[in-house]
């Protein structure tokens, strides 16, 4: 049910770092990308506003969330250091129905989508880097459905240690349990189970 190469595309480190070296159009635009730094819980985007950029995470995390009528968040996605993090299909412009959140200090490369529409009618590999990028999104939400609706909750933990391994001791427990869809205590309890209680909150 996992798979690890679902947080991998041509756009995404490390294999950007290689196309910037091949194409030194495109490593030359990249260089002119402003920055941008948030602190840990400042909100990159919120629910509402218009989407019109990406941002590259250079360093930190960030995750995504859903908040419901009843004042309810659900995390939806967490992207770490060489991810994109967005919403929509880039570079259509759209609302957002989600918040984005540093996670931790965090700094990014902003790329907007006047630019990236620039991009795009000059340097024909963007368009196959977008494409991969896209490819890469609809996977992991594809898999995230079939998880939600196939997978009890000890398995879907279990699936998150699996493919965001790297990042377990990054993020706070009670955002893990609202990825997974389930409270608290019940990861406590699954945790429990598989022996990992170590008072972590």
């Amino acid at each position: 049910m996992t798979d690890t190469s679902l947080y991998d595309c041509l756009a995404c480190a490390p294999h950007l770092l290689g196309q910037l070296d091949r194409h030194p159009q495109l490593a030359a635009r990249w260089q002119t990308l402003p920055r941008r730094e948030y602190a840990a819980g400042q909100p990159l985007l919120m629910a509402g506003q218009a989407v019109e950029r990406v941002w590259f995470v250079a360093s930190g995390l960030v995750r995504v969330a859903h908040l419901s009528a009843q004042g309810a968040e659900r995390n939806a996605a967490f992207h770490a250091e060489g991810s994109w993090v967005g919403w929509g299909t880039p570079p259509f412009a759209t609302n957002s129905p989600v918040d984005i959140f540093a996670l931790e200090p965090t700094q990014v490369l902003e790329l907007g989508y006047a630019e990236l529409r620039l991009w795009q009618a000059e340097l024909p590999l963007v368009q196959e880097l977008l494409s991969d990028a896209i490819r890469a999104v609809l996977a992991r939400s594809a898999q995230r459905e079939a998880e939600l609706l196939l997978l009890d909750a000890e398995a879907r933990y279990r699936a998150f240690l699996d493919q965001r391994g790297e990042l377990v001791e990054r993020i706070p427990l009670h955002h893990v349990a609202s990825y997974l869809g389930i409270t608290n205590v019940a990861l406590s309890r699954i945790r429990a189970r598989m022996g990992l209680v170590r008072g972590r909150c």
